[in-house]
């Protein structure tokens, strides 16, 4: 599920307004119903976005998505704006701050895993209980129990993948080409 952060309500002044033909466009991707709210400096959006002409709207919750202006998103790479463009609904993380966490009105737009969020978040629970506990040191244990955990699932992830276009090759490989007909033998004139 997707998650958002914000600052209290001060809307984006200069940002597009959340027109009628904006709210066709989250209803027919997101569904009937579909709330759209203008992206507010100071926030951090995270979900999948759909890149439209003029805009992109991000799904933050069920029926909720936020407006964000094409023009006022900063893509953390070249490369990575490519690969978001390409993709039918990427998740990622859309931070309306600066460096020093100071609201900002444009954005910058990072890749985001809804699982290694699920996955920090469980362990700053975890480092939360043991300090609570008076367990020393167990910051670190946790930090790299949650690393290597986190490479674990990736080379599973890759093992899968692989798996999967080998059996696609090998279909292809043991699949007979079809015979020519008639009219692909005759000879050219």
């Amino acid at each position: 599920m997707a998650t958002t952060t914000a600052v209290p309500d001060t809307a984006a002044k200069n940002g597009l307004a959340v027109t009628d033909i904006i709210k066709m466009d989250a209803n027919r991707i997101y569904g009937q119903g579909t709330k759209v709210y203008p992206a507010k400096p100071g926030a951090v959006y995270k979900g999948d976005i759909t890149i439209l002409d003029t805009h992109v709207l991000q799904e933050i919750g069920k029926n909720s998505v936020i407006l964000h202006e094409k023009s006022k998103l900063d893509y953390a790479s070249e490369e990575f704006k490519k690969t978001a463009e390409s993709l039918r609904r990427p998740d990622v993380a859309i931070y309306y701050q600066d460096d020093h966490k100071n609201p900002t009105d444009t954005a910058k737009v990072f890749p985001f895993s809804p699982a290694k969020d699920d996955l920090e978040r469980v362990v700053a629970g975890l480092k939360k209980s043991a300090k609570e506990l008076n367990m020393p040191n167990m910051d670190n244990v946790l930090d790299s129990l949650a690393g290597r955990s986190w490479e674990r699932n990736q080379e599973i992830r890759k093992h899968i993948k692989d798996e999967k276009v080998a059996a696609k090759e090998a279909k292809a490989a043991s699949t007979p080409a079809t015979p020519a007909s008639p009219q692909q033998k005759a000879p050219k004139r």
